[in-house]
């Protein structure tokens, strides 16, 4: 329909959007333990096995999706994302990981972990989050109609739950683990795991736990280190620095709406600009604030409606609507079908 959202107006293919494989570094040996041909999958997926050799090499992220999803198809392991995971933490995430685990206090190492997983991670947008006295870790996958996007949120979580428990140290303990997918066939490695409640088909991926942990510092943290790694990263952000791009800030409007502080105003500040020097520079690239907020509540809700059967009325305060009734007229504009309708025809199969 001519008012509908272009699935990929506003933000580049998904295809150029990259991950740094260390956190899935398992895959291969796992697939081989299952008795599974792992060149053969991976040639199918068109990547070479040798990819996996070094922590440091980067796929696109839709292609570590596919992996994920034919690794599940082949293995058997509805959870196999989670597995190949668990046993992973700080150190896989490279340069953004030994930051993050020589901070001064845990409250900062996240801080660090939102502001720079991009250079680890491009497909997702963390986010923490304050509810009453409970520390909410999220992870939000941007793009919508991603193939295995389940088992990058299964492992993702996963690395999240051991960085926690590296930094929080004696007595941590998780609260509650979100997943907003539905439940694989088996959840028992999910409980074996997280030791905490899992619930599944929520409105959010993410990781609770107790705030009083955010203020403790992070026993063993290299102050030395964590300067040097804090230059060599205002120093990548330089390289990327220029004209803002939308992705960059469509990113920065995710981890907004994910903690209910969406605003012109809020996203002006994050990139340290007023509301009327931000509305130019949007204009200066051809977009304004309403068309990408438009856009980042399109995928959002694709991603919560495909892959979960989350309510609506959920789905709608998510995002920030008044009601359900005004988020089905949005996505009726954008999508030209209601939400129902456009669920029960995209739903994703685990």
């Amino acid at each position: 329909m001519a008012n509908s959202i272009s699935t990929s107006r506003g933000r580049p293919p998904i295809s150029t959007r990259v991950i740094r494989v260390g956190g899935a570094i398992a895959l291969p040996a796992m697939l081989r333990e299952r008795g599974v041909d792992a060149d053969a999958l991976f040639a199918e997926a068109g990547l070479p096995v040798a990819v996996f050799d070094h922590a440091d090499n980067v796929i696109p992220f839709a292609k570590l999706g596919e992996l994920a999803h034919l690794a599940a198809e082949r293995t058997g392991l509805s959870d196999i994302g989670l597995r190949i995971c668990m046993q992973t933490g700080p150190v896989t995430l490279g340069t953004v990981g030994c930051l993050v685990a020589n901070a001064e206090t845990v409250g900062a190492g996240l801080a660090s972990l939102q502001s720079y997983l991009h250079l680890h991670d491009e497909g997702a947008a963390p986010y923490v989050q304050l509810e009453n006295r409970l520390a909410i870790l999220g992870y939000e996958v941007l793009e919508p109609d991603l193939i295995g996007a389940e088992q990058i949120v299964f492992g993702a979580l996963a690395i999240a739950a051991n960085l926690l428990r590296e930094i929080c140290g004696v007595g941590f303990a998780l609260r509650e683990v979100n997943f907003a997918h539905r439940a694989p066939s088996d959840t028992s490695a999910f409980a074996a795991h997280f030791a905490a409640p899992v619930r599944f088909d929520a409105d959010r991926n993410a990781v609770v736990f107790d705030a009083g942990f955010l203020g403790r510092p992070i026993a063993g943290a290299n102050a030395p280190l964590r300067d040097f790694l804090a230059s060599q990263i205002r120093e990548k952000e330089r390289l990327g620095e220029g004209e803002v791009a939308r992705d960059r800030i469509q990113r920065v409007m995710r981890t907004l709406l994910a903690t209910d502080c969406i605003s012109q105003d809020e996203v002006a500040r994050a990139f340290g600009m007023n509301r009327r020097t931000f509305a130019r520079r949007l204009q200066e690239n051809g977009t304004t604030f309403r068309e990408l907020l438009d856009a980042v509540r399109f995928d959002a809700a694709r991603v919560l409606l495909r892959g979960s059967a989350v309510s609506l009325e959920d789905v709608a305060n998510r995002l920030g609507y008044a009601d359900v009734t005004a988020f089905a007229r949005a996505f009726r504009r954008w999508s030209g079908s209601s939400p129902a309708v456009w669920r029960r025809k995209n739903v994703a199969v685990i």
